[in-house]
């Protein structure tokens, strides 16, 4: 993919539109890359920015997302002691496995 700081005079263009709208240009690039430019053209980016909006989680380690999110969903419904043996390693691996991705520190839902 072609870098960000490499853009050219147009494509810069769409990019400050994109960060004008709130949305980070890291967690974008990430996105791309690993979407494909081909599925994303820039000067297309009020297609695409609703799947990404969906998609995009935020900025983290995979483990700090893995423990958020089963903080939030699983272990508020488990005894204590249940609490106390989960076992966040495999968690992570396995949301990682198909569910959500990772791409340079961004995490996205996969959809």
């Amino acid at each position: 993919m072609q870098d960000i700081k490499e853009a050219t005079q147009a494509e810069q263009e769409y990019l400050n539109d994109i960060e004008d709208a709130g949305h980070d240009l890291g967690a974008i690039e990430a996105y791309r890359e690993n979407v494909g430019e081909e599925y994303t053209p820039l000067s297309d980016w009020q297609d695409w920015i609703g799947g990404f909006e969906e998609a995009y989680q935020g900025e983290m380690t995979t483990k700090e997302f893995a423990e958020q999110l089963a903080d939030e969903l699983i272990l508020p419904d488990l005894p204590s002691i249940g609490a106390t043996y989960f076992d966040y390693e495999k968690w992570e691996r396995d949301l990682f496995l198909g569910d959500y991705w990772e791409n340079k520190g961004h995490i996205f839902r996969a959809i």
